[in-house]
C-alpha cells in the first residue's frame, strides 16, 4: 500500500475518476460512483449510536497464533517457499470450518509471476454481497538496486496481521445470522514489485483481477452484486492506530468511527488522517464503496526487518475485530437494506 506525500517517496496521485466509462460496460444499473480521491475528513461529533458487539475474549490471542505461524513460513512473496505454504494454510484453516474455498490463480504475462487469490463465501439471506478482505503477500525484500532495501521480510504486521484476523473471524462471522451475504477475500500481489509505489502501476494485482471478474461475472448475469468492501490492512501492531484513511467512502468511515466509539476503542482510531492506496481502489474505480482499515501513519516498523511478531499485540487485534463486528450490521443496513 501507499501512503500520501507525507511520506516521502511513497508520494501518490489522486485516483482519477473513471465511473462513466466502467458504468458503460456493466454497473450501469448502479448510482454513478463516488470519486475515489482523497476528502475531508469526517465530523467525529456526529456519530451513529450502535450497539457494540464483542469479539469472543480469546479471539485477540487466536488471531496472534494464526500471526505467529504466517511469520515462521518467512518471505510470502510470489514463488516463495512460504508464499505456497501460507496459501495452504489458509486455505486448510477455511476448509475445516466446512467452508468452500476458491483458488483464482493466474501469470501476469508482462511480469511473468503466478498469483493466486483466495475468497470464501458465508451465505446471508440474500445474495446482495459484503465482501471482506486483506492481502496476504509480503513485499519482496530482495533484488532492488538499493542494498537498504534487500533484508530478510516476514512482514508480521503488513501482510500476517489482517489475514490471521480474518481467519480468527470466519467462525464468529459463520455463527452470526443476516440479510448479506459475505465473501472473505485474501488477495495476492498488492504490494508494489518496484520498491518506490510509482502510481500503483506494478501493485494491487489480486485486487485488480478480483475486480474485474466481478464486472465479467456481473455483465453475464452470473453473481450478485457487490455492495460494500471493507478491507484490512496492517491491524495488529502493538501501538496501534487506525487513521481515517481519505479514499475511503465518507460513509463508511463514519460507520468505522462510530463502531470505534460505540466499544469504547476511540483513541485507537482517526487521531490522524491521510489518503494510502490499496487493495480499495479498484473497487473505488468501478463506484464500489470501500473502506480501508489501515495503521500506516506514523508506523515506524512499516517495510523494515522491525516488522515482527515482536512488535505485534493480541490486544490490537481484539479491539479491531470489535470494531469490524460492531460496524457490520449497520454496513448490512445501509447498503444492502436500504440500498446506496
Amino acid at each position: 500500500m501507499r501512503a500520501s506525500s507525507a511520506l516521502g517517496c511513497c508520494a501518490i496521485g489522486l485516483v482519477a475518476c473513471i465511473g462513466a466509462a466502467v458504468a458503460g460496460g456493466g454497473f450501469a444499473a448502479t448510482p454513478a460512483p463516488e470519486r475515489p480521491a482523497a476528502q475531508q475528513t469526517i465530523d467525529k461529533r456526529a456519530t451513529t449510536p450502535l450497539p457494540p458487539v464483542r469479539a469472543p475474549a480469546d479471539l485477540g490471542d487466536e488471531a496472534f497464533a494464526h500471526v505467529r505461524a504466517l511469520t515462521g513460513f518467512g518471505p510470502r512473496h510470489s514463488g516463495t517457499p512460504g508464499w505456497s505454504q501460507q496459501l495452504d494454510y489458509i486455505e486448510r484453516h477455511l476448509r475445516a470450518l466446512g467452508l468452500e474455498v476458491r483458488r483464482d490463480t493466474w501469470t501476469d504475462r508482462k511480469e511473468l509471476l503466478t498469483f493466486t487469490n483466495l475468497s470464501a463465501v458465508i451465505p446471508g439471506r440474500r445474495p446482495e454481497r459484503i465482501v471482506l478482505a486483506c492481502h496476504h503477500d509480503t513485499k519482496c525484500m530482495q533484488g532492488h538496486a538499493d542494498p537498504a532495501h534487500n533484508f530478510h521480510f516476514v512482514g508480521a504486521n503488513d501482510g500476517a496481521s489482517a489475514v490471521a484476523l480474518l481467519l480468527a473471524l470466519a467462525p464468529v462471522l459463520q455463527r452470526a445470522e443476516r440479510e448479506a451475504t459475505l465473501e472473505l477475500v485474501f488477495f495476492d500481489g498488492e504490494e508494489s514489485l518496484d520498491w518506490a509505489w510509482n502510481e500503483g502501476v506494478r501493485a494491487l494485482f489480486g485486487s485488480k483481477r478480483f475486480v474485474q471478474r466481478h464486472r465479467d461475472a456481473l455483465l453475464l448475469g452470473q453473481e450478485a452484486r457487490i455492495e460494500a468492501l471493507i478491507l484490512l490492512d496492517m491491524v495488529g501492531r502493538a501501538d496501534l492506530h487506525i487513521q481515517e484513511e481519505l479514499y475511503s467512502t465518507e460513509r463508511l468511515r463514519q460507520i468505522v468511527w462510530s463502531a470505534a466509539v460505540a466499544c469504547g476503542h476511540q483513541r485507537h482510531f482517526y487521531q490522524r488522517a491521510e489518503a494510502a492506496s490499496d487493495d480499495h481502489k479498484p473497487f473505488l474505480d468501478v463506484g464500489i464503496p470501500a473502506v480501508d482499515l489501515i495503521d500506516l501513519n506514523g508506523n515506524p516498523y512499516w517495510h523494515t526487518e522491525q516488522d515482527t511478531i515482536e512488535h505485534m499485540a493480541p490486544a490490537s487485534l481484539q479491539i479491531t475485530a470489535d470494531v469490524v463486528l460492531t460496524m457490520l450490521p449497520e454496513v448490512e443496513r445501509v447498503y444492502v437494506l436500504a440500498g446506496r
